[in-house]
């Protein structure tokens, strides 16, 4: 165990290594639930749960649906609905469900697990039924109809909690799963016809080691069925670096196979298996495999051309990231299994070489072979020879994504060039459109599907309805691949780089490879804009936008591309600076208005050398009319060259030239309507010559406002003023009040006297 953390110190390191050049990759456009331009189809109800099996009818307008104690058939032929065709109602048996209540099993209902074409005309679905697994077969157009009931036991999986995998070829079935409370591990054809023999794995050491199977297709031209899987490795039986560790696997048996007549009766004689390696160069594995597809050749290559591509984990790591994706081909699986193998030594537990000399190993018919080639067949069924990745090299890594399921086709671009795109689920709820490039993959969209992270059991693929299914717990999603809409111009089209899409300069809009044939413009591998859309103006409307002085602006700049560098330029195209602006990460621009930050700005971004004005701005502060003071209070000189005329945010008052009128002032207090009337103060008219005006009549106008101010304010200190003596008077006669009048006698007679004395005088 200390050598495996020493091993897990320095490989983890390793990760943040792997394909740099991929490491920094991201979608270009991201799509969130609910969006208006990624609109999602979808299924669901309340009284259906777990829709996790799917299976596509032929013509690709019925889909099948396993789901918790019912069978659906769902109408998916119009490209804005699903509705509902058909629903079995099928639930475990009450003693079953008893059973497995008490053996503390917290999946006890019926889960339909395995859902295949059984022929041309009947399905075949088996369910978990309690742990105790049970299998139908049904007319396809009527799931109401009669029905034959199949013992499934080790056939069909007995948890819905653990990954198997099933094929019928000719109305056979091949099923790797684990069955039973214990979960026992089982490979095995069951429901043979004719002369053939049900099959199952022999029981040997290291056979199997804590499986999980993912996978299983059919090989036609080989006459085999491949299953792919995940155990526990051998340390000196597999390729990696310490154990405990997990490897990835592909193993086979063969469709003719019946079973030896004293070895290995009943029993797999074509079983083998080989080690996956997902891996670049010297770089850590990537060990686990998640999910893996076949990707079959056209008509005119040879069958050895079949590619299957598999999406990979590691499990030195937590649950985020890293992924990759490695391509495998037929011709180099096919070179593992007819190669020299490795026979497991139980005596002396270790692992020894077995030449294949005459080619027998891995070869189908050796049922009728004789018992002592037989007992080499059941102890040697490891190859000596991995399989390993086209190219020796990573198709398309993550360090920030942890991919689940995964689905592919090929397609052809506007210029006949094929591509291959990957569609990718995530574990947070993602799906990542990728197309692989000469130059490496780019991540055309990312589409989320969930809201709440959840384990995903099955993706289909309609290359001829152009659609994804998606089962989940949430209900059935359809996936339109294209979405050519969502690019509204020729640029944006084409720097999609996506081989569906293509600009239609007749229609001006982005449209479907398919449908509208090799005239379009597009440039997957370049994005080239420049070159594909010369009559497209890059350019955007200016908004005027008035900011009050000092006030924190915030220029929204939201580009459609996460690939694209966005900047923010000034009217001359000069970049703007780091300061006094900020630039924040979603791309607006942030500032305080000022009279030096008043300017016209311009969010530009560019991408595979195209640049576009994505929008413009031109800011300014509120107009202050010139008849305001300056902010040292002093009336600013109004100087009017002789051929200028008066400015129009000055007042002018309307003039009478009929009769000019000579001396009489003009009131202070006249107000200037804009009716050509004038009222004064005190209630009288003036008229002015304009003869002799001319200039002062400027003057008037623009100090009438602050004469008209230094009044008001002459007036209110005058008030003030009043006010004051007269509380100081009312203060006095107060105290006059309270003082007695102790000489009033002495000062009566004086003023007698006194008026005595003028009376005389006047006489």
């Amino acid at each position: 165990m200390a050598g495996f953390f020493r091993i897990w110190i320095f490989t983890v390191p390793l990760l943040g290594l792997i394909a740099p050049s991929q490491a920094s990759l991201r979608p270009r456009m991201s799509f969130s639930q609910g969006s208006s331009e990624r609109l999602l189809g979808i299924y669901n109800s309340s009284t259906v749960k777990n829709t996790s099996t799917l299976l596509l009818s032929t013509d690709a307008d019925t889909l099948f649906v396993g789901a918790q104690d019912a069978l659906l058939s769902l109408d998916v032929s119009q490209p804005d609905s699903i509705t509902l065709k058909d629903k079995l109602e099928w639930a475990a048996s009450p003693q079953n469900m008893r059973t497995c209540t008490v053996a503390s099993r917290t999946d006890c209902g019926n889960f339909i697990s395995i859902l295949q074409f059984f022929n041309s005309t009947h399905l075949y679905a088996c369910g978990t039924n309690a742990y105790k697994p049970q299998a139908l077969i049904i007319p396809a157009s009527s799931l109401s109809a009669s029905r034959d009931t199949k013992d499934a036991k080790n056939c069909c999986p007995s948890s819905s909690t653990q990954r198997n995998t099933a094929t019928i070829v000719d109305e056979e079935l091949y099923t790797a799963t684990k069955v039973g409370y214990f979960g026992e591990k089982v490979i095995s054809r069951c429901h043979s016809s004719g002369t053939h023999n049900n099959l199952e794995l022999q029981n040997v050491p290291k056979l199997l080691q804590e499986p999980e199977f993912i996978s299983s297709t059919h090989v036609a031209s080989e006459g085999k069925i491949l299953l792919f899987f995940t155990e526990i490795g051998d340390l000196t039986g597999d390729l990696f670096l310490n154990s405990p560790f997990i490897v990835s696997r592909v193993a086979q048996v063969c469709t003719d196979d019946n079973g030896g007549s004293l070895t290995l009766q009943k029993r797999w004689t074509s079983f083998a298996k080989s080690q996956l390696v997902c891996q670049q160069g010297d770089e850590l594995q990537f060990n686990k495999l998640q999910d893996i597809v076949k990707l079959s050749p056209t008509d005119e290559e040879s069958p050895d051309n079949t590619l299957f591509y598999g999406v990979f984990t590691t499990q030195w790591t937590a649950s985020s990231g890293p992924s990759a994706v490695c391509a495998f081909s037929l011709t180099d699986i096919k070179a593992a299994f007819s190669g020299d193998y490795k026979t497991f030594d139980l005596n002396r537990n270790h692992w020894t070489r077995q030449p294949n000399v005459d080619g027998k190993l891995g070869k189908c018919g050796l049922f009728n072979d004789n018992d002592r080639m037989l007992d080499i067949v059941k102890k040697s069924f490891l190859t000596e020879k991995a399989v390993r990745p086209v190219g020796k090299k990573l198709i398309f890594s993550s360090t920030e994504e942890r991919y689940s399921r995964l689905a592919v086709q090929r397609t052809q671009a506007a210029n006949g060039h094929s591509y291959t795109v990957l569609y990718l689920l995530t574990e947070s709820g993602f799906l990542h459109k990728v197309v692989l490039l000469a130059k490496g993959p780019h991540i055309i969209e990312e589409i989320q599907i969930f809201k709440q992270p959840q384990t995903v059991k099955n993706i289909l693929l309609s290359t001829s309805k152009g659609v994804l299914f998606i089962g989940s717990s949430e209900g059935v999603f359809r996936v339109p691949v294209t979405n050519c809409s969502a690019y509204p111009n020729c640029a944006e089209c084409v720097l999609a780089r996506d081989p569906f899409c293509g600009w239609d300069s007749e229609t001006r809009a982005c449209a479907t490879v398919s449908r509208m044939g090799s005239n379009l413009r597009q440039d997957v591998e370049g994005g080239n804009a420049n070159e594909q859309c010369t009559e497209f103006k890059n350019t955007a409307a200016t908004v005027t936008r008035i900011a009050q002085l000092n006030e924190i602006v915030v220029l929204p700049c939201q580009s459609r591309s996460r690939l694209a560098e966005v900047t923010w330029r000034f009217s001359n195209n000069s970049i703007v600076p780091q300061s006094p602006y900020m630039q924040r990460a979603n791309g607006s621009l942030v500032f305080t208005a000022t009279p030096e930050t008043v300017s016209t700005y311009r969010c530009v971004s560019e991408e595979l050398g195209f640049k576009q004005t994505i929008t413009a701005f031109a800011i300014t502060l509120p107009v202050i009319p010139r008849s305001f003071s300056p902010p040292s209070h002093q009336q600013p000189d109004i100087t009017l060259e002789p051929d200028e005329g008066i400015p129009d945010y000055y007042t002018t008052l309307e003039i009478d030239e009929s009769e000019p009128t000579k001396g009489e002032k003009t009131d202070a207090f006249m107000t200037p309507d804009r009716t050509s009337e004038k009222k004064a103060r005190t209630n009288h008219q003036s008229t002015i010559n304009m003869n002799t005006a001319g200039k002062d009549t400027v003057c008037i106008a623009q100090k009438s406002y602050y004469n008209e101010m230094v009044a008001f304010c002459l007036l209110f200190v005058i008030c003030i003023f009043v006010f004051i003596a007269f509380v100081v008077l009312w203060r006095s006669s107060m105290k006059c009040n309270k003082t007695s009048p102790q000489k009033q006698p002495k000062d009566t007679e004086s003023d007698h006297v006194w008026q005595t004395e003028l009376e005389e005088q006047k006489s």
